[in-house]
């Protein structure tokens, strides 16, 4: 058997070459529609090694400065087993509104007046 001639063979390679075209065009659409997703793959994987690198700096900044938090730390003085007495806000605002009456303070309890920086000097150098 021989292929069926068709009448309208111009008709038909027309047609086809409309296809052709058409699937063309699709094929440079999607070609350029992936190259822009691969430059932004490209971008998207530059930038986690940027998150990356910054969080490992977040980390080492923060291990700094708990590094030299440590640092100020070591040089402290702590002094222990000093009897002191502290004066409360009331007692010291009841005291100045009696030295402002006029009364000297008279009303007040008596307390100790000296401070810490006194009572440790006397123990160290006396």
């Amino acid at each position: 058997m021989a292929p069926k001639k068709s009448v309208n063979l111009p008709d038909e390679v027309e047609e086809i070459k409309k296809s052709l075209d058409f699937l063309s065009a699709e094929i440079k659409t999607v070609a350029a529609q992936q190259n822009k997703i691969m430059e932004l793959m490209g971008e998207i994987q530059s930038l986690k090694i940027q998150n990356i690198e910054k969080d490992k700096k977040i980390t080492f900044l923060e291990n700094r400065v708990a590094d030299l938090e440590q640092y100020t730390r070591m040089n402290d003085l702590i002094i222990s087993g000093l009897k002191t007495r502290h004066r409360s806000y009331a007692r010291a605002a009841a005291a100045s509104e009696d030295t402002a009456a006029g009364r000297g303070g008279a009303d007040a309890p008596e307390v100790d007046h000296e401070s810490l920086e006194q009572q440790v000097f006397r123990i160290y150098y006396i």
